[in-house]
């Protein structure tokens, strides 16, 4: 969301709405019930039958290995830690409550929660954690350090250190399963 942004990069350059050279309101989505639609349009391809081709996926790739978690299974009613592996390296996706879908209605800010992720490495200098959602962030249950939605140790005996970042999507399944045919994807 843009207050967990400002919150976690108070020096992050936007988007100058009069310098872009258009006048456009980036406020509204033109294309509305985007997200409740059951297929997508200016799409031509196969959708893989795995799951309906709108449904929202967090899509990790890492070590070769490409995973896809449907996003009501890595979501909940507060921040969530979603613990596991892909080839074989410990990750964790953290979500957390906060942000709309700028597809579902006109206004952007009133669209459906979708929330926000984070995915990383679980693992800081050889050690491995394991994570917790809470209502302050992402606690990990060795040291007891809080992390933030960005990876970074907001309070505790590893303050300031940083979670390894890992480049995921959060995306519909049409087009995370187009472009990593044969991915796994989990549902819990």
């Amino acid at each position: 969301s843009w207050g967990d942004f400002k919150a976690a990069y108070p020096q992050g350059v936007v988007l100058d709405r009069a310098a872009t050279g258009f006048s456009r309101d980036y406020g509204r989505n033109p294309y509305v019930g985007y997200d409740g639609s059951s297929d997508p349009f200016l799409f031509r391809g196969t959708v893989d039958d795995r799951a309906t081709a709108m449904r929202r996926i967090v899509g990790v790739s890492f070590d070769d290995v490409s995973v896809a978690w449907v996003l009501d299974a890595v979501s909940g009613e507060g921040p969530t830690a979603t613990n596991t592996r892909v080839g074989g390296a410990p990750i964790v996706i953290f979500w957390q409550p906060g942000q709309a879908s700028a597809l579902d209605t006109a206004d952007v800010t009133t669209g459906r929660e979708v929330g926000s992720v984070g995915v990383f490495r679980a693992e800081l200098d050889g050690r491995i954690l394991e994570f917790t959602g809470t209502s302050t962030g992402f606690v990990d249950s060795a040291t007891g350090t809080t992390w933030s939605l960005t990876g970074r140790a907001v309070e505790g005996p590893l303050l300031g250190s940083e979670l390894t970042r890992l480049v995921h999507l959060d995306t519909f399944w049409f087009a995370w399963s187009t472009y990593r045919p044969g991915t796994d994807l989990l549902e819990v």
